[in-house]
């Protein structure tokens, strides 16, 4: 596939979250991507194009350092999911809002950030989100009588509910669509409501895979190819607070990859991101124990089959990384702000950048971050005056991008705390 041109307007979007705390865009980020190419030819041809079009499933666990590249992996997946055709959820798992041990308020942020399928033409338009976009989309799209589509569901409050939602979009009634939409969304409703739409539970702990099998079957239904969820645990730790609540979360993700590939999941792939796998899995006992089982293959090109897909092993070498992602960041540049950059200046300048960040390779925090904030800064300089940056420059560059990040995140652990 071709790749298009690249939009200066968006170029200019990407350098700017780059430039601020390195982390990737909305859009644009295969425009700069580096050594993932193989994961996302074999996810797309074995997956998405192979055994989800027959109705299977499957889960991938995502390693890499922390700011070593997790969630632009995720967008990649997810735009290639878009590409052919799947409604993707991105769903960012935190300790406060999404603890993955809650599978119900998991549900609630899947069900939030459903998008169907988007393009580069469309990064500067408001994102629709969330089940009421992806239904609203379907009811206008859909011809004939669009109620007998909907067949029934694992949970016939699911199925009753969307059926409520439909009737309701037809009959023009918003505030009656807005009521069940909101139970679709996690929310309770009054008793009486609830006799109306003939909604006889809430979600809660007990019905949650429940809820989010129904849901899979509910978009499988829609034409869609399925369905991609991607889990980022963000954080440097686990959304998880405490060794019950790990329990209770590791116990879910088993139940999870047991669900993989059963009929009740038609067209779903299910994509976990974590900093450290040991997160996951130190500590003894059953749920610990049945968890290293399910997730000890590695996934790569010979073995499509295996689980884990660790961003650090790419076969590709720290100088050679960054190069090729330096060379693409400066064409993005260029293309931002219409300047080209002194060819032999910047060159230069970007091989004593890339030096000085392999040194970095021992901090906690990913020297490709860390590269990809100070590298900005350089192509900035440079733009403005064509002087070579020499090393002892660059390292001071990467010392104040190091605080930076330090800053930044004690900031928000203590957002976090309060």
């Amino acid at each position: 596939m071709q790749r298009k041109t690249l939009n200066p307007n968006l170029a200019k979007a990407v350098i700017h979250k780059l430039g601020s705390f390195g982390t990737p865009p909305e859009f644009g980020i295969e425009y700069f991507s580096v050594g993932v190419e193989n994961y996302l030819r074999v996810i797309e041809e074995e997956y998405l194009k192979g055994i989800l079009k027959f109705n299977l499933s499957s889960f991938k666990l995502i390693t890499g350092n922390y700011g070593g590249g997790k969630t632009h992996f995720l967008y990649l997946v997810r735009n290639i999911g878009w590409r052919n055709n799947y409604v993707t959820s991105y769903v960012t798992l935190s300790p406060t809002e999404c603890p993955f041990d809650r599978l119900e308020l998991v549900y609630k942020q899947v069900v939030l950030n459903l998008r169907i399928p988007v393009n580069d033409d469309q990064w500067e338009e408001p994102w629709n989100l969330g089940i009421d976009h992806l239904l609203r989309n379907w009811v206008k799209s859909a011809e004939g009588n669009i109620l007998s589509k909907i067949r029934s569901f694992e949970s016939s409050s699911f199925t009753n509910a969307v059926k409520a939602a439909v009737t309701n979009l037809l009959s023009e009634d918003e505030d009656g669509f807005d009521e069940v939409i909101q139970w679709l969304k996690g929310d309770d409703l009054p008793r009486e409501l609830k006799l109306r739409y003939r909604i006889s539970e809430r979600v809660d702990r007990s019905n949650a895979f429940r809820m989010l099998r129904s849901l899979v079957q509910f978009v499988s239904s829609l034409g869609y190819s399925g369905l991609l969820l991607l889990f980022d645990e963000a954080e440097r730790g686990m959304s998880i607070s405490s060794a019950r609540d790990k329990r209770r979360a590791l116990d879910n993700l088993r139940q999870l990859v047991d669900e993989c590939g059963n009929a009740r999941l038609p067209g779903a792939m299910f994509f976990y991101a974590i900093p450290d796998e040991n997160l996951l899995l130190e500590g003894s006992g059953g749920v610990y124990e049945a968890l290293k089982q399910r997730l000890r293959s590695s996934f790569t090109r010979i073995n499509p089959m295996g689980v884990k897909i660790n961003l650090e092993d790419i076969g590709v070498g720290a100088r050679d990384f960054l190069t090729e992602l330096g060379s693409k960041l400066a064409t993005v540049f260029e293309i931002a702000y219409d300047h080209r950059l002194n060819t032999e200046i910047r060159d230069q300048s970007l091989k004593n950048m890339i030096e000085a960040a392999l040194e970095f390779q021992t901090l906690d925090v990913s020297y490709r971050r860390i590269f990809v904030i100070g590298v900005i800064e350089i192509f900035h300089r440079l733009k403005d005056k064509a002087a070579v940056i020499h090393r002892d420059e660059a390292r001071e560059i990467f010392r104040s991008k190091v605080r930076l990040l330090a800053d930044t995140e004690k900031a928000e652990v203590e957002s976090e705390e309060f």
